[in-house]
């Protein structure tokens, strides 16, 4: 009976662990929120550690990017290695060209996640949406 007792309290405790952390697990991975171009721009003037990552292809950041964003391409096979060498404890806001749920800013926020970045952001509609909004961009010289 004792026996019985022991197991039945191991499983108790087994299965109450198990509901106690789940939760922490999808908290973790719901840490990317989206964040709209104009409150992206003031998020940026408020916080020095904020950066706005662009992960589209240099070409596309050369042509036009966001003033002041650095351009990590996240279909180089080191985009991993580069992302790993940035400062962790940065926030950073996330774009490609639209952000569509699944392109390029998805997989990168996706990779930031795994190396262990917590301050991440998705830029709403991406680098169009900033452009929409008549915010500040550098444009390539001709």
């Amino acid at each position: 009976m004792n026996a019985r007792k022991s197991v039945s309290g191991l499983l108790i405790l087994f299965g109450l662990f198990s509901v106690v952390t789940l939760p922490a697990v999808e908290n973790e991975r719901e840490s990317v929120q989206v964040i709209a171009v104009d409150a992206a721009q003031e998020f940026i003037a408020q916080h020095d550690n904020a950066v706005i990552m662009d992960v589209r292809m240099p070409v596309e950041y050369d042509m036009s990017h966001i003033t002041g964003a650095l351009n990590v391409d996240v279909r180089d096979d080191s985009f991993e290695e580069t992302a790993s060498g940035l400062d962790r404890d940065k926030t950073y806001i996330v774009h490609c060209t639209a952000n569509p749920a699944d392109g390029r800013s998805s997989r990168a926020l996706e990779t930031l996640q795994k190396l262990g970045f917590k301050n991440l952001y998705s830029l709403e509609g991406g680098y169009v949406a900033w452009k929409e909004a008549e915010l500040p961009l550098t444009e390539a010289s001709n």
